[in-house]
């Protein structure tokens, strides 16, 4: 009882945009890990209480991501989970590695200590999970961790919303083809990717990190598009 008091002490507390990004964030991860499966009806009555809070900022979150394309609004029915769009991958991949050339070049943010210690035990938990049988989620959680490192650095707004808008809209389709490709395979490239960013991070090179991101998606495009020509 107590800690659920102090949650809802806390969270009196917060800003209109707190309590926003707060419920924005979590729901947003429940799809892109499919924890909210396509189809997947959202009742806001049971989403403002369990976030602890009216249904006016409940029905903002669902407003943004409708028109973030993770969510649609049937009428009659009421607001649903998006189906995964297969075909609009390709085109968020291509826009993505183009976006991610620009990182060095659009007032790049120098990476703090902090940031660099973060990134280096990403990169050792990496390590742990290679070694365990295939866990997707946690997989999953390591590339949206190392996605908001990546983020924190880029000091253009714009560039920053857009590649953090691409990146949650196409999360969803490669995690469902991430279980039909080779696990230790993946779990390397992911190893190699984080290896690379940190690599260019320590030495201040943020033209580096956005290369290094460039390559990993590129080479997630070209064995998830493999195996769609096989299918």
């Amino acid at each position: 009882m107590a800690v659920r008091q102090n949650r809802k002490t806390s969270h009196h507390r917060e800003t209109q945009a707190q309590r926003f990004e707060r419920i924005y964030k979590a729901i947003r991860e429940r799809i892109c890990l499919l924890e909210y499966a396509p189809g997947t009806l959202l009742n806001e009555a049971l989403l403002a209480d369990e976030f602890e809070v009216s249904r006016s900022p409940v029905r903002s979150v669902l407003q943004r991501l409708n028109y973030e394309g993770l969510l649609e609004t049937r009428n009659g029915i009421g607001t649903i989970v998006s189906e995964v769009d297969i075909n609009t991958f390709k085109d968020i991949y291509e826009l993505r590695m183009r976006l991610a050339e620009l990182m060095g070049d659009l007032s790049p943010v120098s990476p703090s200590a902090d940031t660099i210690e973060a990134l280096r035990d990403l990169c050792n938990r990496v390590l742990t999970l290679r070694d365990r049988p295939k866990d997707l989620n946690a997989y999953a959680r390591l590339c949206n961790e190392l996605h908001a490192l990546i983020i924190a650095q880029i000091g253009n707004d714009a560039l920053r919303e857009t590649t953090d808008l691409l990146y949650y809209r196409a999360a969803r389709t490669w995690l469902i083809y991430l279980g039909k490709l080779d696990w230790p395979e993946e779990m390397q490239i992911l190893y190699r990717e984080c290896s690379d960013i940190l690599l260019a991070m320590e030495i201040g090179d943020m033209r580096g990190v956005g290369n290094a991101r460039r390559q990993f998606l590129y080479l997630t495009l070209t064995r998830v598009s493999r195996h769609l020509v096989k299918a």
